[in-house]
């Protein structure tokens, strides 16, 4: 039986991911699906999930930067005590040589797309169909307002926004494109709520930032739209969010990580996991959509693309490592996970299985 979570344990996770949590990541940590470890010389913590004795935890460790090292040995040892296999998820390129270091296998696994916004703009021909639905939909009326729900509840808003949701999850069923997470009004651990309403007053949009850096970063966690809303709407939205957050002395925003993108295969140390991995990103076409989500994530012409590892214990399988990943995703429905693993394996079973049946 999986362990219930206290209260007390996500908010004293909380308060230190306020206090040195760096990681972009760091908020999809607080909910009840975690547990966390605590450091016991260091002040830190590393959020995880278990699936079966797998351990998976979701970016850098948060703590002071001199105390990484010593606080994943902490961690490392708690993981052997228990009998975890530890598997770290999205890591920066430095954590990723610091587990190395300690006979992890490290791969690429993705790519986190930053708008700096001291210098980001939509000016540049890259950005002109961005540049030309913004500004579309601002000549149309259509609006961006804050939700501030730590200051006051609108329960008629929440309602409104919980409908939008369910059309949401409802025409996406097994494919979901964008990220989604959770909107915890009744928790918002420092979150920014906003929505857009057209001249109507219709309801467009919904996007969560979760914050970072001691609030000088955002990283958009929840995106729902209007299924037959304008087209450009989200984008109108991430750009009107992003722009107010700047003028709020907010540093950078964070389209949060497009999973499995930059992979390069054509390198001659490439490994079947690598292989296994870009694959992936190319052929499957259910449940998240890997390839569609940088796509989209392209369209803002980022600041710069950030490289993020997956880094995992020697013992692990390479289907244990994937459907682990999907765990860690949200691939809950027992169907869908069944999809995954038959994926997974006849890709390591037949690697140009799924190349030749498009031929």
């Amino acid at each position: 039986m999986k362990r219930r979570v206290q209260s007390d344990e996500i908010e004293r996770a909380a308060s230190i991911i306020c206090a040195v949590g760096n990681d972009s990541q760091h908020g999809l940590t607080l909910n009840s699906e975690s547990s966390y470890y605590f450091g016991e010389d260091v002040y830190g913590v590393i959020p995880y999930t278990l699936a079966g004795k797998r351990a998976m935890s979701q970016g850098d460790p948060a703590c002071k930067p001199e105390d990484a090292e010593s606080l994943v040995d902490e961690y490392l040892l708690f993981c052997r005590n228990k009998g975890y296999k530890p598997i770290f998820n999205s890591v920066s390129k430095e954590m990723a040589d610091v587990l190395k270091c300690r006979d992890f296998r490290v791969l690429r696994y993705g790519e986190e797309a930053i708008l700096d916004l001291a210098s980001y703009s939509l000016a540049g021909g890259k950005k002109g169909a961005l540049r030309r639905n913004v500004a579309k939909l601002n000549r149309a009326g259509v609006v961006l307002l804050e939700y501030r729900s730590d200051s006051a509840r609108d329960p008629t808003l929440e309602k409104e926004i919980s409908e939008l949701e369910e059309q949401w999850f409802a025409d996406k069923k097994l494919n979901l494109t964008y990220s989604v997470g959770d909107l915890q009004f009744d928790r918002p651990y420092g979150r920014r709520y906003f929505i857009t309403r057209d001249r109507d007053g219709t309801l467009l949009t919904v996007l969560s930032f979760l914050p970072y850096r001691q609030k000088k970063g955002y990283c958009v966690d929840v995106m729902y739209r209007k299924l037959d809303g304008p087209t450009g709407a989200m984008e109108h939205a991430i750009i009107s969010a992003a722009m107010k957050m700047k003028e709020d002395g907010v540093e950078e925003v964070s389209l949060n990580i497009a999973p499995l993108a930059g992979i390069d295969i054509t390198k001659p140390d490439t490994v079947k996991a690598e292989k296994l991995m870009y694959e992936i990103f190319n052929q499957m076409d259910f449940g998240y959509d890997f390839k569609n989500l940088y796509r989209f994530k392209s369209k803002f012409a980022p600041s710069n693309w950030k490289p993020r590892y997956l880094v995992y214990d020697r013992r692990i399988s390479l289907v244990r490592l994937a459907t682990s990943i999907t765990d860690a995703k949200g691939a809950a429905d027992p169907a869908l996970y069944m999809q995954y693993k038959k994926f997974f394996i006849s890709l390591l079973l037949s690697p140009d299985r799924h190349k030749r049946s498009e031929n």
